[in-house]
Parts: structure tokens; sequence; C-alpha cells
């Protein structure tokens, strides 16, 4: 059913596209409200699948690297 909708709706803008400026420009339109349309649902795909505090991790584990060459630092210099 959803290859016959696909060609039919091909067809449509086929037509569409020997009309003249007017169905060029609905032709243009179409499409471009299809293209937005599935820019918008990726980016909710996105946001459900990326979590937002992703980066936290490299965050902590940068922090953790500071603090503990902060450590190393301080018992090299203590031992002088």
């Amino acid at each position: 059913m959803k290859l016959l909708l696909s060609v039919l709706f091909a067809g449509f803008l086929g037509i569409l596209a020997f009309l003249g400026p007017i169905g060029i420009y609905l032709l243009c339109a179409i499409i471009g409200g299809v293209i937005f349309r599935s820019f918008i649902l990726i980016n909710e795909i996105h946001k459900q699948v990326v979590p937002i505090n992703d980066n936290d991790r490299v965050k902590e584990a940068y922090e953790r690297y500071i603090k503990e060459r902060d450590e190393k630092e301080k018992d090299t210099n203590a031992g002088l």
C-alpha cells in the first residue's frame, strides 16, 4: 500500500513539474516542506537518543585527572 501511495505521489509531483511555473513552485514547496519536516523529526529523535548530560563523564574524568595531578605535585614537592 505504501508503495502504491509513493508511486502515485511521485506521479503527481511529475505532473506538477509539467504545469509550468505554478507547478514547479508547488513542487518546490512540497519538497521543501518534506525536507523541513524531516529535519524537525531527526532533531526530535536526536534529543531522545542522545542524553543531555552526555559530556559530564568527560568533564568528571578531566577533573579527576587534574585532582590526581595536583596531588602528585604536592607529594613530589613535599619530598623536596
